[in-house]
């Protein structure tokens, strides 16, 4: 797979989409190298407590603990991201988690206080 280049990173013309994966603990370590490995620049990774489809019963209140991975990338690479972090996390059993990608209205750097997506 082709990795991010500098034009991509840098195209303000793109759009861009918010890629949020709930995925368990267990894989977070396997996500995060297959996103390294096809160059994705940075991520932001969140503990999280819930529960879904698969509900612990054997603990109090059902609650299970799973990782929250967000990417933000250009439109043009969020499947092959998504496609990723699935091959990453699958086990074929309840609780691999899930994956939402959302199209984001506008995108900053505060850095340089310039607007990305325009």
């Amino acid at each position: 797979m082709a990795e991010f280049n500098e034009k991509q990173k840098k195209d303000a013309s793109m759009i861009y989409n918010e890629i949020t994966a709930t995925v368990d603990v267990l894989a977070m370590k396997k996500v995060r190298l297959s996103l390294q490995k096809i160059g994705v620049p940075g991520i932001s990774v969140f503990q999280v407590r819930g529960y879904g489809e698969r509900k612990n019963f054997f603990r109090r209140g059902w609650m299970q603990q799973s990782n929250c991975v967000r990417v933000f990338a250009p439109e043009d690479q969020t499947d092959r991201i998504v496609n990723a972090i699935m091959d990453a996390a699958h086990s074929g059993m309840e609780g691999d988690g899930i994956i939402a990608v959302n199209p984001l209205s506008r995108f900053y750097n505060i850095r340089d206080k310039k607007r990305i997506d325009q």
